[in-house]
């Protein structure tokens, strides 16, 4: 199948994105892959998000609307997920205030064309400030790192760039969870655990920063370092007992499919939470790892200590 016969949904979550709206839907619409429909779910926006989108709609007959009650982003991203239905080859998340690049859409599926299975893309990213003006790429990742090991303790799929094919959608929606952190963290878990994942590095996506998100993005050396430990210790800290929660909902869709060795990694993780044995075990174990070593080496020592 060629690029151009490539059926291919866009699916965009909006709740109060009037500032930034219409440069991502003419970014979208820009989009060099000529079969992209773009379905927008407004969660219940109070400003005049979905009077935005219905104006685009009236001119552009690829934009279909579904307006909803409050969900929350997960909630909202499942139902479109649902709701546009399998009649696409590729199922791409968007954010409302981000910027695509023109090739966004057709790279993805150069890189998922021709895998068999359950397959997940997703990129690097350009971060920018609210006015688009750059700040520096996101991180770059050792391919031979990314998969089940790391998606059990990180998540390194950010959602905006991500796109799924015809049998990742499939094995998402075929066991929907009743509780997850993000969207993306829990495709990332799914697909690593079932299928591929595939990451790029290079970046078509301005993906933009506000107020404290930039803190920290452009030091160097020992100083974003140590910025780095900070956000990653806040997240871990913050997620608490979510963090555990979601490998305990993960488990009880998908362990009885996972294999042993999988299903014993998983199950330590759950366990250390009430078992000081287990949580210095599981501390010393090489297969959970995050990007970098040393945010591996504080979650060994949050493991170790059981603060999460």
């Amino acid at each position: 199948m060629t690029d151009k016969q490539n059926r291919v949904a866009i699916l965009l979550s909006t709740f109060n994105g009037e500032p930034f709206l219409p440069a991502q839907l003419d970014s979208l619409l820009a989009q060099s892959h000529a079969g992209c429909d773009i379905w927008v779910r407004d969660d219940g926006s109070s400003d005049q998000s979905l009077a935005i989108v219905r104006r685009y709609a009236s001119i552009h007959p690829n934009i279909h609307i579904q307006a909803g009650e409050n969900l929350g982003f997960v909630a909202s991203f499942y139902e479109l997920l649902q709701n546009v239905g399998a009649g696409y080859d590729f199922y791409l998340f968007c954010d409302q205030d981000d910027v695509w690049l023109p090739g966004k859409v057709s790279r993805a599926l150069a890189l998922l064309e021709g895998k068999q299975g359950a397959a997940l893309y997703c990129s690097r990213t350009q971060y920018v400030d609210r006015d688009l003006q750059p700040i520096g790429p996101s991180p770059d990742y050792d391919r031979r790192c990314i998969g089940w090991g790391n998606a059990l303790v990180q998540n390194i799929a950010t959602g905006c760039t991500m796109a799924l094919n015809r049998a990742a959608r499939e094995r998402l929606l075929a066991q929907r969870p009743g509780f997850c952190l993000a969207h993306d963290w829990w495709a990332y878990l799914v697909v690593s655990a079932f299928g591929q994942v595939v990451f790029d590095s290079e970046s078509h996506i301005l993906y933009r920063q506000h107020g404290s998100n930039t803190i920290g993005m452009q030091k160097q050396g020992l100083a974003g370092q140590w910025a780095r430990v900070q956000r990653f210790w806040r997240r871990l800290r913050q997620a608490g007992p979510g963090w555990i929660d979601q490998l305990s909902e993960f488990d009880r869709l998908h362990g009885p499919s996972l294999a042993h060795t999988q299903r014993r990694q998983l199950r330590m993780l759950i366990r250390s939470r009430s078992s000081w044995t287990t949580a210095l075990r599981a501390s010393t174990q090489r297969y959970y790892w995050r990007m970098s070593k040393v945010d591996t080496l504080i979650l060994r020592v949050l493991l170790a200590l059981r603060l999460y």
